[in-house]
């Protein structure tokens, strides 16, 4: 090979390279969207089984915004606060989430207040409504709570292949 055609096989590396970034970057945004609300799904689903294998209330408790967050308490919703890092401990063990995980992502809810409670008798739970991840620009992921425990993923966009949210 001459130094002139390894220079022009550089270049076309470089074209493709600069041409392919963007579109990796919206498939991280899609990826922390999703893998937001997915974890929120699985931890309310993890509070629902421990409510019903515990015998006992079990709380999740939620912030709003940019710099959201939610923690799972198993004594009282009022010793919970994820904003600060203090309480939210499920068998001793502390169970926080927050925004930092997944950057770019905000949350919002229709839940009426911010805590949501699982009952043991039957894993209903109360209130019910949905919780948003919101990644801008049409890429938003929700997870819909029934009032008899049921938990699923949907989007109104349609992002993601989820059904629209109720």
């Amino acid at each position: 090979m001459t130094l002139i055609e390894l220079l022009v096989a550089l270049v076309v590396l470089a074209v493709f390279v600069t041409i392919g970034i963007p579109s990796f970057n919206s498939i991280f945004e899609r990826h922390r969207v999703t893998g937001a609300a997915q974890a929120l799904y699985g931890d309310l689903q993890f509070a629902r089984a421990e409510a019903i294998k515990r015998n006992q209330d079990i709380y999740v408790k939620f912030n709003n915004g940019t710099d959201w967050c939610y923690g799972i308490e198993d004594t009282s919703a009022a010793s919970c606060s994820c904003a600060t890092g203090t309480g939210c401990t499920v068998e001793g063990r502390q169970h926080i989430v927050t925004s930092d995980r997944f950057p770019g992502v905000s949350l919002s809810h229709n839940v009426g207040g911010n805590v949501v409670t699982f009952d043991p008798v039957r894993g209903t739970l109360a209130p019910n409504g949905t919780i948003k991840m919101d990644g801008g620009g049409g890429k938003d992921v929700g997870v819909t709570m029934s009032l008899l425990g049921r938990v699923r993923l949907c989007s109104d966009s349609g992002f993601a292949g989820y059904q629209s949210c109720p």
